[in-house]
């Protein structure tokens, strides 16, 4: 199973980009493959640059058996590497092997995954965001959290901030209240797989619903990274937007 894969990211309204990206080709004598991932920074890009520079050496894979522990701990080696940091970062990757018909994906926040399969089911990974996710939502007061006006805190005063996701790296203010534990799950046969930002739906998560109907079409029609781009462009950008595709090549 080999792909083919684009790239496109933009700025948007922002005054500053803090979406990171890695596109990383895994070439070993008896293991080739992809290694896509996107970290959407927020409160600044320290911790989204410090995995994307991290990344490459820090990824280790020998076995395609190896796939979903492979992303298991690359995400723990991020975590102590950044978990002391006050910025914050998404976290969310796809790992396709030649030869092997499947992704394994890693998400750690609201970074979506699609994934287009074989038999024209559209995957997605799970929103670790409280406005749009109830059951993480609750599992972050479980840990301690307050939600309020769509965010999670440690408290309510003006000098503690809040955040949407309930699974992150960094953000070392809220402590326990975020997991740092990814979903990692395997979708067997995709023919196009997508990893973005969530600039390129809805920052706010109100309306992904709606959208996930509209990217259907874009994987249908094999739609390339800057294809993406352009549709979430023509809806008018609110935020930095990254995407990364990957879509099955027939030769």
């Amino acid at each position: 199973m080999k792909g083919i894969v684009s790239v496109e990211i933009r700025q948007g309204p922002r005054s500053h980009q803090e979406d990171r990206y890695v596109r990383l080709r895994i070439d070993k004598p008896d293991l080739k493959g992809w290694l896509l991932a996107v970290m959407d920074g927020h409160v600044g890009k320290a911790v989204a640059e410090l995995c994307a520079e991290k990344i490459k050496d820090l990824f280790q894979i020998t076995d395609e058996s190896q796939a979903e522990e492979s992303l298991r701990c690359l995400v723990a080696d991020l975590n102590s590497q950044t978990e002391a940091y006050s910025e914050g970062s998404t976290f969310s990757a796809a790992l396709l092997l030649d030869g092997i018909p499947g992704v394994s994906v890693a998400v750690l926040g609201d970074s979506p995954v699609v994934v287009l399969d074989q038999e024209g089911n559209l995957n997605v990974s799970p929103e670790h965001n409280v406005r749009s996710n109830l059951k993480e939502r609750k599992a972050a007061e479980q840990r301690g959290g307050i939600y309020a006006d769509g965010y999670i805190w440690t408290d309510l005063s003006a000098l503690v901030r809040g955040l949407q996701m309930s699974r992150a790296l960094g953000d070392s203010y809220l402590g326990k209240v975020l997991s740092r534990e990814p979903d990692i799950y395997t979708i067997h046969n995709p023919e196009w797989v997508l990893v973005a930002s969530d600039g390129v739906f809805d920052p706010g998560h109100h309306n992904t619903g709606k959208l996930l109907e509209e990217i259907k079409e874009c994987a249908m029609r094999r739609s390339t990274a800057q294809d993406v781009m352009k549709w979430a462009e023509d809806r008018g950008l609110e935020d930095n937007a990254t995407a990364l595709v990957w879509s099955l090549s027939k030769k």
